[in-house]
């Protein structure tokens, strides 16, 4: 690993929404996840109060399609408009109904765009992460947890007509999903592959380009499209989530080609998850560098990483002592802690978006 230079991008990102605000707005402001958030941020009510705002549809417009102006020119003619942090390859779409509330005519071609591959439905804080990877054509890249697919396809797009990307999903059944993802899209540049992700085989020569490690979570910042996480989620899911989180990580760690770059992401607000997954790997492998995610998407409004955070119990009290294991806490190494900073936390009520 000697003279490893990579850069690790962290942010907490969550998908899109539909919920009844009357039908849970009691079991939220009792939830253990609104307490959770009151140890993490002093102003925790703003967040609360975004929690419950609807998404807008969005999409993402094909660049590598042969008629994607036409595409973006009837995007505009239904009153979408350009989302203004998207700084990808092609272009990004905030349209002017609620995610699944498009009606008639519009219904209908928005759903044959997406099935032949024009465009691709997709929460637009879940494009981020495949921003930050700051994919180039010709190179190797590999997304080490891919289904559904959208990331993938994103990555494809970066990718034009060379290079590769390996997609690959444990899951058999979400493999399903994941291949007719890729063939809805017609991407030329994507190899799907079925492995336990924490035992990924190297590949010839020095390793990939570029890695994305969006892993498994709790998903505690997709609220406003999981309505349930108020009612479920509870501390000890992120604890019981890390190991094989660390896991998956440490081993794009291993096969990430010298001088490359991993973004690792997830879905959670939960420092355990995030923050705390990236200091213990930094630990491990002393030659990552971590990289400001803010800079690869400068206009996206977010907030820096933690460098402190509390462990808390079932209850959501503060746990302190012999019941902590290291890897939940706050590093003590300097070099890492004055690293941290560097992820980026994505709240709903800062980006108006998914968290």
């Amino acid at each position: 690993m000697f003279g490893r230079r990579v850069g690790l991008m962290l942010n907490a990102w969550s998908r899109a929404v539909v919920r009844e605000e009357v039908d849970w707005a009691e079991v939220a402001a009792g939830s253990l996840l609104r307490t959770a958030v009151g140890h993490w941020r002093d102003d925790a009510d703003e967040w609360f109060a975004a929690a419950y705002e609807r998404l807008p549809e969005t999409a993402r417009v094909n660049p590598l399609s042969r008629d994607f102006q036409w595409v973006e020119s009837w995007l505009e003619s239904i009153g979408g408009e350009p989302i203004d942090w998207f700084c990808g390859v092609g272009s990004a779409w905030t349209l002017p109904f609620e995610r699944g509330k498009a009606e008639g005519e519009v219904r209908s071609l928005l759903a044959a765009l997406h099935e032949t591959g024009r465009l691709t439905r997709q929460e637009a804080v879940s494009m981020l992460p495949v921003l930050a990877l700051d994919v180039q054509s010709g190179q190797t890249v590999l997304d080490m947890c891919a289904s559904p697919g959208s990331k993938t396809t994103q990555i494809a797009e970066h990718l034009g007509d060379s290079g590769v990307v390996v997609a690959n999903e444990v899951v058999r059944g979400r493999v399903n999903m994941l291949v007719s993802n890729v063939q809805r899209h017609r991407s030329a540049t994507v190899v799907i592959v079925n492995h336990d992700a924490r035992h990924l085989p190297n590949v010839p020569e020095t390793g990939y380009d570029r890695i994305l490690v969006d892993v498994p979570c709790t998903g505690t910042g997709t609220t406003r499209k999981n309505p349930d996480v108020w009612s479920r989620w509870k501390p000890n899911g992120g604890r019981s989530m890390q190991k094989l989180q660390i896991d998956i990580l440490a081993r794009a760690a291993k096969i990430v080609k010298p001088g490359g770059r991993i973004v690792y992401s997830t879905c959670s607000l939960d420092p355990i998850e995030n923050e705390a997954v990236v200091a213990a790997v930094m630990a491990e492998y002393p030659d990552l560098r971590l990289l400001p995610a803010a800079g690869t998407v400068p206009r996206i409004k977010a907030s820096a990483g933690f460098t402190d955070w509390p462990i808390l119990d079932d209850d959501c009290s503060i746990l302190e002592g012999a019941e902590v294991r290291e890897s939940f806490a706050p590093p003590n190494d300097a070099r890492i802690v004055a690293q941290l900073p560097n992820c980026m936390r994505v709240w709903n009520d800062q980006s108006g978006g998914g968290g």
